[in-house]
């Protein structure tokens, strides 16, 4: 597993985040959904209002309410190469996917809000990509990523999603850190071999499993697990740390450092 908490894409993330900070929100416009399949096709037409799809100048999609009326995605971009971001845009009614990134890298898709779709975020062989800061509840599923690596999910609030909250499928190396999961019959599914994704300070409530892994994944960092609602362990010496491991898997896959208050 490597070490730290960042990817090796994150200093071309962090430049996107510097980059895109500008104030959002506002009046929301209604669109149609947005099908993108190639570095050409980010056009205004297609939602685009900024950029230039370089990691200094990154294309942006932004300010849109899309009501997808049962096509399969409200956004769906496949097989691009530029950076781009998705923000500050509200979802709902999508059959497959409010948001479907296939075989793309370098995007960044943050504060939005995905209810009432099949699946809120789907990363399809996606890797170097980022959800941060976004809302995905009453969907059937909230993220999925599918044969995906190396991509990062910070701070999202997912809940109330029938399924899953999370599920991973033959994807490795993730990082899934800060998030809150909750409500859904399983916070955070791992199948198909993947593994050597990390998974630390999330906290996972009132769901009716937290977490399945058929493979070894990493559920502490530095001393840190994440917060489990069912934990029954004890915490002797009140550092807010309980004393036994919170157990994952029966094959030593577990958090060794379960947190007793939410982060």
């Amino acid at each position: 597993m490597r070490k730290g908490a960042l990817l090796s894409c994150t200093a071309a993330l962090l430049c996107l985040i510097g980059i895109v900070v500008a104030a959002s929100g506002g009046d929301l416009q209604d669109r149609n959904p947005i099908v993108i399949t190639s570095d050409y096709e980010f056009t205004a037409k297609n939602g685009v209002v900024a950029g230039s799809g370089t990691v200094d100048d990154p294309y942006i999609i932004e300010g849109w309410q899309i009501d997808a009326g049962y096509h399969d995605y409200g956004i769906r971009i496949d097989r691009t190469s530029r950076y781009f971001v998705i923000r500050n845009v509200e979802i709902s009614g999508a059959a497959k996917a409010a948001i479907f990134l296939s075989y793309v890298r370098n995007a960044l898709v943050q504060d939005c809000k995905l209810t009432g779709n099949w699946i809120g975020i789907t990363l399809n062989f996606a890797s170097y990509n980022r959800v941060s800061g976004c809302t995905l509840a009453s969907n059937a599923e909230g993220l999925h990523l599918r044969f995906s690596r190396d991509n990062q999910v910070l701070s999202n609030a997912i809940y109330g999603n029938d399924y899953a909250a999370i599920w991973l499928y033959a994807s490795n190396t993730n990082e899934i850190v800060g998030n809150f999961l909750a409500e859904s019959h399983m916070g955070v599914y791992l199948d198909l071999g993947s593994e050597g994704n990390l998974l630390y300070k999330n906290t996972f409530l009132d769901n009716v499993h937290n977490a399945h892994s058929d493979d070894l994944n990493q559920w502490d960092y530095e001393g840190e697990g994440n917060y489990w609602f069912n934990y029954v362990g004890i915490d002797a010496d009140e550092n807010g740390i309980g004393d036994s491991p919170y157990v994952i898997a029966s094959d030593s896959d577990q958090d060794n450092f379960p947190l007793l208050r939410a982060p």
